[in-house]
């Protein structure tokens, strides 16, 4: 076999992308439902755990436990005698500013938008577009059906309980509640507030025998308050009220009204301000919680390739089309020269970025390959997860709805729901929306026989490397390794000296900790975590009408 690396990265490609593409959602007849749209990157996005771990979520995003000592605002760390603060103690503020930097960066991850393609190929808009401000236009834009006209009969329903809850003036325009439905609303408050003193007590008692022995005699003037106070709801006409409103509510409104009203208090509800400056981005978060951090396994499924592997993929696919896909991929990559054909490319660069813009800027990522590609007898590790996007401010149900319309657009001027008919139409406003990406990490490469690429592996990732070799070391911190369109190691400078500036409260790690590589006992570990393909899901037609 003439280049055993590059015939173990076809297999582990086929293996990787098959066990992907099984995972789309089925028909009935067990057949893929032809509207998932997978989006490879030609160099994969390196993620460092400092950029996203732990980020801040509206229920509490950092412990008190790692801000203060004890656990009490007040008592900073290393608070001196006298009150004062030595001065090399970090902000005990620190821990929920990278908490927030690291949702902002996550809401950013999902805004991405790409176009519909057909070859699996990851392309962006030319100049840039984000899913979340597609999204807020659309539903400012849609535009429910007309009301039916209402009956003279539900008319004079509407009419009379109306009467029973507001007061109007001359013209016919609330002015404010009725006396009744005032009432009420106190008498409702006072039921809830004795119910909730003696759902208190009962828990109160449960904690202590001495209360819960003598809870059936003290509880009855508690138990005689809540009784009072729902009499009490009823001796004033709360009935009526309740009448009035059941009513009101019974005649309804537009389903595609209501949605699209809730579709805009839950996008507003969402779209918070995470930035630092005067300006909101809608809050999404990644689930596993842990993706980004390639020490923690869970949800992680591990996939190996062996020169058994290969060989027998090799024989028996040479010929088909899957293979001559990825090969042809492979090669047009790397006569480009953005990516090896195998996994071996050093003296590369590639730009850190907040932003899905400058993820596959050519000027940002440049390797040469300086191996031979002369292994033998190979086995290649590695760890892939599926990782879902959650975004809690996008309400999908609003692209099943039927007879809504858009403001100045036509039928399937948003999506016309296939993938045919939208690849590369940079004029659809939400052909398809990113659900999913694909995370590799944590990838060993060990040979029986490395031949004249084990001296250039140990020069710069085995003991060799360090202070004394000053070039060398500084050439693999920037350079990288590619594992066909896995690419590690391009952002380790960057990566450590963000470390150096992070504080205590998070575990300081270098760049060689996450996107390095070590050469040790004839094998190439590369540690770390890369995005390195996205799956999304075709809009279904809108507007529909």
């Amino acid at each position: 076999m003439d280049n055993e690396p590059g015939a173990a990265v076809l297999s582990i490609f086929e293996q990787l992308i098959d066990r992907i593409k099984q995972m789309s959602p089925k028909n009935s007849g067990g057949k893929p439902i032809n509207t998932r749209v997978y989006s490879q990157l030609t160099l994969g996005m390196p993620i460092s755990p400092d950029d996203y771990a732990r980020p801040w979520t509206p229920i509490g995003g950092s412990s008190l436990a790692q801000q203060f000592a004890g656990g009490r605002p007040g008592t900073l760390p290393g608070a001196a005698p006298g009150g004062g603060t030595e001065p090399d103690v970090p902000s005990p503020t620190l821990p929920v500013l990278r908490s927030l930097e690291a949702a902002w960066k996550t809401a950013l991850l999902g805004r991405t938008m790409l176009q519909v393609v057909k070859d699996d190929d990851y392309r962006e808009y030319p100049t840039g577009r984000h899913l979340d401000f597609a999204y807020e236009s659309l539903i400012m834009g849609m535009r429910a059906p007309p009301a039916t006209e209402l009956s003279d009969e539900l008319k004079a329903r509407i009419k009379a309980a109306e009467r029973v809850l507001y007061k109007f003036d001359e013209e016919g325009n609330r002015i404010g509640k009725t006396e009744v439905h005032a009432n009420y609303l106190r008498n409702v408050i006072a039921a809830e507030d004795a119910r909730t003193t003696l759902d208190m007590a009962r828990a109160a008692a449960n904690r202590n025998p001495e209360k819960l022995e003598a809870f059936p005699f003290t509880s009855i003037p508690l138990i005689n308050a809540v009784n009072r106070a729902q009499e009490a709801i009823l001796a004033e006409g709360g009935d009526r009220v309740e009448a009035a409103f059941d009513t009101l509510n019974a005649i309804g409104v537009p389903v595609q009204a209501h949605m699209i009203a809730k579709a805009k208090r839950e996008f507003e509800a969402w779209n918070l301000g995470l930035t630092g400056v005067p300006s909101k981005i809608p809050y999404s978060f990644i689930l596993p919680t842990n993706w980004c951090d390639p020490d923690q396994p869970e949800g992680f499924s591990r996939l190996q390739v062996t020169q058994r592997d290969y060989q027998s993929f090799t024989n028996f696919n040479q010929t088909s089309g899957s293979q001559f896909s990825w090969h042809q991929r492979a090669e047009r990559n790397s006569g480009g020269g953005a990516v090896s054909f195998g996994f071996m490319a050093f003296g590369g660069r590639h730009s850190s970025s907040e932003s899905s813009a400058g993820w596959q800027s050519t000027s940002n990522a440049q390797f040469r390959n300086s191996f031979s590609q002369s292994a033998k007898g190979l086995t290649i590790d590695l760890e892939y997860g599926l990782c879902t996007i959650m975004r809690p401010w996008l309400i999908s149900d609003l692209f099943y709805m039927r007879k809504w319309t858009m403001a100045e657009m036509e039928k399937g001027d948003i999506s016309d729901g296939t993938i045919d008919g939208q690849v590369n139409d940079p004029h659809k406003l939400l052909p398809m929306i990113p659900q999913q990406f694909l995370v590799v990490r944590n990838v060993r490469i060990s040979a029986e026989e490395w031949g004249a690429d084990g001296n250039q592996l140990e020069e710069r990732y085995g003991s060799a490397q360090g202070s004394t070799m000053s070039d060398q070391s500084e050439f693999g911190a920037a350079g990288g390794v590619c594992l066909g369109f896995i690419n590690f190691g391009g952002t380790a400078s960057h990566a450590q000296s963000s470390a150096s500036g992070q504080g205590s409260q998070f575990e300081s790690r270098s760049g060689s900790g996450f996107f390095g590589t070590t050469f040790k006992n004839n094998t190439l570990t590369i540690k770390g975590a890369q995005i390195v393909a996205f799956l999304s899901d075709i809009v279904p037609v809108s507007p529909p009408e």
